[in-house]
């Protein structure tokens, strides 16, 4: 296993999500305003496995989506120019064309590839691949905006406006 480019406690320090949230263990490599690649261990004492199946345990599609989400917030916020600032944050405003290929299941150890497509001022187009053993899991395209943390404007990215990106 190669050393991470950042540590767990270095991927908390970067994000605003915590426990039961927070979706990415580690950073293995990222160039600014381009791409970026994490990880997510899969353990099986996640509390979504207490109820997504207790049977067969299977993580939740939309914690994949989180996964993404974060892994994309970690690079805006390490991009100088079109990155988050202090007080900002990203929300997450369109997904397109996701779709979940494989099960992810506790011991798996999650690779996600998150690659910027267009930053249009305060907006950002990514395309992610998630993959467990070099076999893509998940994939699809996501839409972000920026936010300051006090912003209740009720501005919205709409579905158009990411078809336009």
């Amino acid at each position: 296993m190669r050393t991470p480019l950042m540590t767990f406690e270095e991927v908390r320090a970067a994000l605003k999500q915590r426990f039961p949230m927070l979706m990415v263990d580690s950073v293995l490599s990222l160039e600014p305003g381009k791409s970026i690649r994490t990880t997510k261990n899969v353990t099986g004492n996640e509390l979504q496995f207490l109820g997504h199946f207790p049977e067969h345990a299977v993580m939740p599609g939309t914690l994949i989506v989180e996964a993404i989400g974060q892994s994309a917030s970690i690079l805006f916020s390490k991009t100088v120019g079109t990155g988050t600032s202090p007080g900002e944050f990203l929300v997450l405003g369109a997904i397109n064309e996701m779709r979940f290929l494989v099960p992810v299941v506790p011991g798996d150890r999650m690779e996600i590839d998150v690659q910027v497509l267009k930053f249009i001022e305060d907006f950002a187009l990514v395309e992610a691949v998630a993959t467990v053993d070099g076999t893509p899991v998940a994939r699809g395209k996501l839409g972000f905006a920026r936010r300051k943390l006090d912003d209740r404007s009720g501005q919205t990215f709409s579905h158009q406006e990411s078809r336009n990106t």
